[in-house]
């Protein structure tokens, strides 16, 4: 016999007070949020609709372009009878620089032959055109004073559609602020070359590259009162103390609702929420503090440690239904990051412009490979997370790319394009798409679509993108 239950709310959320600061813990999917009853019939098939995951969006740009040789398989060519479908190849061989993603070959698409033609127009400002063009559609303004023109990025048309469904419309993260006054690309305002998500013409959805702040931001570490220094001792307390031990008494509660499942699963999730506390609070390894200093907020020093914590607060945001749409900017145009870390100590801009140089060449590829294992182990933490029938990455979209396309040449054309993940069912990964010369506001269009929010057109899109779906 079923004995029916009152489900637990899906925003339910672990709450506690500290001295002066309210922080709460949103919960993952859980059993215990799925009603057991009415199983089979049309109410019960809604009433499930309403609690299962919705589709997500994330979208990380990685900058400057790559050596494409190394990126993209020699496919076997073939007959093209539309120009707009693609070439489609179950099985292509391993390229240098995604070797690190073959374990991940069933979980994405490689996706070749995409666009933005409008960054070509106008001359110089490659780097500023390759980011605000990339998830724009739109020819910018070529400017080098604060009088810009680009428009609204697709993360933010969708935003404005179904971000009043969540605490966040969407979250911009990036790895490096850049500037945001003068010009940095010949002709061109820095504040282009720095910024891929864009409000509207002419303000940017400006990334925070702290993860602390996002930390912070996410779980509510909200200091009350007037008195500002009574509202930083607070926060300082936030920061020195647990999360999660604030919400200890809300969580011994909570657990009794529970089955023993989801018990683990409550488990495994405040884990992850103490690590990534630990590894943000964690002072660099290369220097020890005097007795009773207290370590400063930080940002990471090398690529991996940052990249990692910035990836794993994304998906705490979605596994949370804080937001559905998220971005990512692992670097600015004409970033100046080193990687001494894998013995690179050259900019990596410069490496770029290599000119045919072996060595130069060489090292830049190394950066590529490195960039890919940071991403195949971001998808193998969104693949250890289940939820539903399913796990995170299954129930996601999400895109690697870029808007330089081949670095040296900076052509515009076959931008480097990863699409991972199951997207809710509508996508299916596992293969190699193989475009002819289509631009990319196709592919943004059809990401839209499968976000909820349907637009005849975006940007200079020319239609939806065939073959995501079987």
């Amino acid at each position: 016999m079923l004995i029916p239950r009152k489900p637990v709310a899906r925003r339910a959320f672990l709450r506690g007070l500290g001295k002066g600061a309210s922080v709460a813990i949103g919960l993952p999917l859980l059993e215990a949020m799925i009603p057991n009853t009415l199983i089979g019939s049309p109410q019960s098939r809604e009433a499930v609709a309403k609690v299962m995951p919705k589709n997500r969006l994330l979208v990380l740009y990685y900058p400057n372009g790559i050596h494409t040789p190394n990126w993209y398989p020699a496919a076997p060519e073939g007959e093209v009878l539309n120009p707009a479908a693609p070439l489609v190849y179950r099985d292509w061989p391993t390229t240098p620089s995604l070797e690190p993603l073959d374990r991940h070959r069933k979980d994405f698409m490689l996706i070749s032959g995409l666009g933005a033609p409008l960054a070509k127009m106008d001359k110089a400002g490659d780097h500023a055109k390759a980011m605000s063009c990339y998830f724009t559609g739109v020819r910018i303004r070529m400017t080098a004073t604060d009088d810009i023109q680009a428009s609204i990025s697709a993360d933010q048309v969708i935003a404005n559609k179904i971000g009043h469904e969540t605490r966040f419309p969407s979250l911009e993260l990036g790895m490096e602020y850049g500037r945001m006054e003068g010009g940095c690309d010949p002709g061109y305002a820095c504040i282009y070359s720095n910024n891929f998500s864009w409000k509207n013409e002419t303000t940017p959805a400006v990334k925070e590259v702290n993860p602390r702040i996002v930390f912070d931001r996410l779980f509510g570490a909200n200091a009350k009162g007037s008195d500002h220094e009574g509202e930083k001792r607070d926060q300082q307390e936030t920061y020195n103390r647990s999360i999660l031990d604030y919400t200890r008494e809300s969580l011994a509660g909570f657990n009794k609702k529970l089955g023993a499942s989801d018990r683990l699963r409550v488990d495994e999730y405040l884990t992850s929420i103490r690590e990534i506390e630990r590894r943000i609070d964690a002072p660099p390894t290369d220097i020890q503090l005097p007795d009773g200093v207290e370590r400063p907020t930080r940002v990471p020093d090398s690529f991996k440690e940052h990249f990692a914590l910035m990836g794993d607060l994304q998906m705490l945001a979605i596994q949370q239904d804080l937001t559905r749409v998220g971005t990512l900017a692992l670097g600015v145009e004409q970033s100046r990051r080193t990687y001494n870390e894998i013995g690179i100590p050259e900019e990596h801009h410069g490496l770029t412009h290599h000119a045919g140089d072996p060595a130069k060449i060489a090292k830049m590829c190394i950066i590529d490979n490195y960039c890919v294992q940071q991403f195949a182990a971001y998808l193998d933490r969104m693949k250890a997370i289940k939820e539903g029938d399913g796990t995170l990455l299954d129930h996601s979209m999400v895109l690697l790319g870029n808007g330089n396309g081949d670095a040296a040449r900076h052509d515009h054309r076959n931008l480097m394009t990863i699409l991972a993940g199951r997207g809710n069912g509508t996508l299916t990964p596992g293969r190699y798409l193989k475009y002819d010369d289509v631009v990319i506001s196709n592919l943004w269009l059809s990401l839209m679509d499968r976000m909820g929010a349907v637009e005849e057109r975006f940007g200079d899109s020319t239609g939806r993108l065939p073959g995501l779906s079987e």
